[in-house]
C-alpha cells in the first residue's frame, strides 16, 4: 500500500472547507486548476489568504490531487490545530462533543465512521486513545407508590 501523503495542517484545514462545503473531490481539483482565488474566498472568509493553497498546488499537483482523492495524514498538530481540524471535519464543538482538560482532549463524542476518518489523518504528535466506559443499572427499577 501506498504511504498517505503528507500535508501541512492550513492546506488539510482549507481543503477540508471545501468538502464541508458539499464540494467534491472532481469540483475541488477544477477550482485549484482554475485559480479563482474569488470563489474560494466564497467558501469561508476566514482564510487569511486562499493564494496560498493554490500556489502549493500548482507546485505539486500530483501530491495534492493524491492527497484530495486517497486521503492525507496531517504533518504535525497543535492542541488548537487539533481542535479546529474536529470542528471543520467532523462539525463537533468544544464543550460539547469534547472537553478540553487542557493537556488533552477528553469525552470525545465521535462516531465509528467519523473516527475512523480522525485516525486516517491525524498527525503522529497524537495518539487516540479509547476507553471503555460501562455502566450498570438495575435490572428492575423500584417503583415507589407516594
Amino acid at each position: 500500500m501506498m504511504e498517505k501523503v503528507k500535508l501541512a495542517l492550513n492546506y488539510a484545514l482549507m481543503l477540508e472547507m471545501m468538502k464541508a462545503k458539499g464540494l467534491d473531490n472532481a469540483t475541488i481539483i477544477a477550482l485549484l486548476n482554475e485559480a479563482d482565488e474569488e470563489v474560494l474566498e466564497s467558501i469561508d472568509e476566514g482564510i487569511p489568504t486562499w493564494k496560498t493553497l493554490i500556489d502549493y498546488y500548482r507546485i505539486n499537483k500530483d501530491k495534492c490531487q493524491r492527497a484530495i482523492i486517497e486521503g492525507y495524514e496531517i504533518t504535525f498538530l497543535t492542541k488548537g490545530a487539533l481542535k479546529s481540524l474536529l470542528r471543520i471535519k467532523f462539525g463537533m464543538k468544544e464543550g460539547v462533543d469534547f472537553i478540553d482538560t487542557g493537556e488533552f482532549l477528553d469525552q470525545v463524542n465521535i462516531t465509528d465512521e467519523n473516527l475512523e476518518a480522525l485516525h486516517g489523518v491525524i498527525s503522529k504528535n497524537w495518539t487516540i486513545v479509547l476507553e471503555k466506559t460501562i455502566k450498570i443499572e438495575l435490572t428492575h427499577k423500584p417503583v415507589f407508590n407516594i
